[in-house]
């Protein structure tokens, strides 16, 4: 029996207008009712997840933040796994080195950035709330979980080889887009934090089912006992996942959910 349901957010969960699915706190309250629990999983801050929902709903939902370095467990952090200082401004200068990159700080306070032009702003407004403009990364005092990096060259292709050179497995490099990345500690992963919260419900991985669509969800539906990779998704992604789902254009998410869960159809 299912007791944990994750889902990544953006190209899984939500739609192409970033809007949540019609029947989703429906799917919720019926999950609630029998004692399941339904997770968020994404690279996104706290803070930016947050006000995508109801604010009755934030202590039925839980949630992974920046790919598993920040969780919280009915409205509580449970769980920080932050960057250390030294790391941080070594990959800055390192990033610096290499070339063609642009950083975003994820952090409590905020999410920081150097002075950019207008559409990269309105990108980086789409993915995060209270971002905030500054002269030097080096300035930054706050207590900082992740850092999300653009490579216009193309993420997989070039930018994650280039950094993995240099940190190996000292950082955990995930490609969330064509043209993103995720940074984190090593060893922080939506997978490893998935793992964490389903041993703080006492769930078995038996018990967990897993949404995502790209490469950053790869680990997360590894660890879970029942995977689904989105219609829509990166073909290599959708190798690893045990069943595929129906488009986040068409509500994919719920849509399996009420069929393979609520319904108690044997998968």
């Amino acid at each position: 029996m299912i007791k944990l349901i994750a889902s990544d957010m953006d190209g899984t969960l939500l739609d192409e207008n970033k809007q949540l699915p019609s029947d989703f706190y429906e799917v919720i309250d019926s999950l609630h009712e029998k004692g399941i629990r339904f997770t968020v999983a994404s690279g996104r801050t706290y803070a930016a997840l947050a006000h995508l929902f109801k604010e009755e709903y934030l202590t039925k939902i839980d949630f992974i933040c920046d790919n598993g370095a920040y969780i919280v467990h009915e409205g509580r952090t449970v769980d920080i796994t932050p960057l250390d200082r030294a790391t941080f401004e070594e990959f800055v200068k390192e990033a610096e080195k290499i070339g063609g990159f642009r950083l975003l700080v994820c952090a409590v306070d905020g999410t920081y950035h150097l002075p950019c032009d207008p559409d990269f702003d309105r990108e980086v407004a789409r993915f995060y709330k209270n971002h905030i403009e500054c002269d030097d990364l080096m300035s930054v005092n706050d207590t900082i979980y992740k850092l999300a990096v653009c490579d216009m060259q193309g993420a997989q292709e070039r930018g994650k080889p280039a950094l993995d050179a240099v940190f190996g497995d000292r950082l955990n490099i995930q490609v969330s887009g064509p043209i993103w990345m995720d940074v984190m500690r090593g060893g922080v992963s939506k997978g490893a934090a998935l793992k964490k919260l389903s041993e703080i419900l006492g769930v078995d991985r038996s018990e967990v089912m897993a949404f995502g669509d790209y490469f950053n969800d790869l680990d997360m539906l590894q660890s879970a006992g029942v995977s689904f990779a989105m219609e829509n998704g990166n073909e290599t992604v959708k190798q690893y996942a045990d069943h595929i789902a129906e488009s986040n254009t068409r509500s994919g998410v719920t849509k399996a959910i009420k069929q393979y869960v609520l319904s108690e159809v044997t998968i």
